[in-house]
């Protein structure tokens, strides 16, 4: 059973989070979250403005990308998909917990850890979460993979909507399959699927979708008619639909999550549902998600395939139970604090830098910005492709993640990128990586607090009127 066990603590921190939704507020937003019913030392508050430093423990948001863009510094980082908040304290106290029992041999989750799934799913979202589908998973991405394999074979076509996270096409690249991007209309600031091209694809053989709900990185929410539509489309012609769903518990005040597998038997019966609280609680280090199906022969499947796991790592387990259990108010706080941010944000670029144009998105904590009129004015389209014919003609090399070397060839996003980085201090996402329909557009993180959102643009504003 989730617990909340804030009240009028609760209360007096949710008029500070009342404040900072007014553009340029900077108030203090504390809280004091429930207990776990132990005696600890550690402070059960949490303050949403804390500037907490994260400089120095290897992590990808801040050193990698400073280590990257050296000797410029990267002093707001707003690229990758973490949060820059203290981790909730209830589950700081469940890990000392833990770690106050010094053996560490084979070891089950905590005994209430699918309960907590369940309940989280049901009681936020109305949502049936079968109990004896449910298996781990290292991450989301490691179970659409486990999924691809499981329903496809090398040489397969993926479906995915386009603009559309970059790792899915990591994850279908590894699996030696090809993406089928199924490129978005941008529709009066929203973006709406193309389903004669969906048809398109399927017509050409794609047996498999991958469904971003809420979409990273444009933050639609699907409507449960638009879902609908394109499930209809799959099931008449068997394409099983992934639904990762990660990002549903950021969603902004003026729109809903609708879970893919709640829209009827028939969806959920054709479908498999991926869910951490790696992005809700920022617990991506842990790599701990979980997926399942109404289905039970389509997990069987993914069982079958070799998807192995149940022995996960506990802390992983024992925190993503903490959070479900206890993070309820905290969510809510959380989720209020970023609709601020993106309404702040909104304002700040229409009153202040016109040349990035945004429009308040409804889920996850990333925004998704157009910035043509920004690269016509810099004429960066022109610099990124003489770059890229200078980087050929003489063999500039670049070293990926997985220290693979390739010639250094430069979008116009990722020119962009760089003078973010060298005028700005400034770290944002080209569009590019996000596929078809990326190109003009970068994505910028909101998970961070009001003050670094702040400088963030004043230092963008400041560039841009130096240009």
């Amino acid at each position: 059973m989730i617990k909340n066990k804030q009240g009028v603590d609760r209360r007096l921190f949710m008029k500070g989070v009342g404040a900072t939704t007014l553009f340029g507020a900077l108030g203090s937003t504390k809280a004091i979250a429930g207990g776990l019913g132990q005696t600890s030392s550690m402070s059960m508050s949490y303050d949403l403005n804390e500037e907490y430093n994260r400089v120095g423990f290897n992590n990808f948001k801040w050193d990698a990308i400073n280590a990257q863009y050296a000797p410029f510094k990267v002093e707001i980082p707003m690229g990758v998909a973490d949060m820059d908040f203290r981790t909730m304290p209830q589950i700081t106290a469940a890990l000392k917990e833990r770690f106050d029992h010094e053996n560490w041999g084979y070891e089950s989750p905590p005994s209430d850890y699918l309960d907590n799934i369940i309940a989280w799913n049901k009681e936020r979202y109305n949502q049936v979460v079968p109990k004896g589908t449910i298996q781990n998973c290292l991450g989301v991405l490691d179970g659409v993979a486990s999924i691809l394999r499981a329903f496809g074979k090398p040489g397969d076509k993926i479906i995915m909507q386009t603009p559309g996270y970059s790792s899915f096409f990591m994850v279908m690249d590894a699996e030696h399959m090809h993406t089928a991007q199924n490129e978005m209309k941008l529709v009066n600031g929203r973006y709406e699927i193309d389903f004669d091209d969906l048809e398109k694809h399927i017509a050409d053989g794609a047996r498999q979708l991958i469904l971003c709900n809420p979409h990273n990185p444009t933050g639609n929410c699907w409507t449960a008619d638009e879902m609908r539509k394109m499930g209809d489309i799959c099931n008449k012609n068997d394409v099983l639909v992934i639904a990762d769903e990660i990002h549903c518990d950021f969603v902004n005040n003026h729109t809903k999550y609708v879970p893919y597998a709640s829209l009827g038997e028939e969806y959920a019966m054709n479908s498999i549902t991926l869910k951490s609280t790696s992005k809700s609680f920022n617990l991506a280090s842990f790599r701990t998600a979980y997926m399942f199906s109404d289905n039970t022969e389509y997990m069987k499947k993914v069982v079958d395939a070799g998807h192995l796991r149940f022995l996960m790592n506990i802390t992983g387990t024992v925190a993503a139970n903490a959070a479900y259990k206890d993070g309820a108010g905290y969510m809510d706080d959380m989720r209020s604090y970023i609709d601020g941010n993106s309404k702040y944000l909104e304002k700040t670029l229409a009153e202040k830098i016109p040349l990035m144009k945004y429009k308040v998105h409804e889920g996850t904590y990333l925004t998704w910005i157009d910035c043509n009129a920004l690269i016509d004015l810099l004429g960066a389209k022109k610099k990124a492709a003489d770059e890229t014919a200078y980087n050929i003609e003489n063999k500039v090399m670049v070293t990926d993640f997985f220290g693979v070397k390739s010639i250094k060839h430069v979008d116009t996003g990722d020119w962009l990128q760089t003078w973010f980085v060298e005028h700005a201090g400034v770290n944002i996402n080209a569009g590019e990586h996000y596929g078809k329909g990326g190109a003009g557009f970068m994505r910028m993180n909101l998970g961070t607090t009001r003050k670094k959102l702040v400088k963030a643009l004043e230092n963008i504003e400041k560039a841009i009127n130096e240009i």
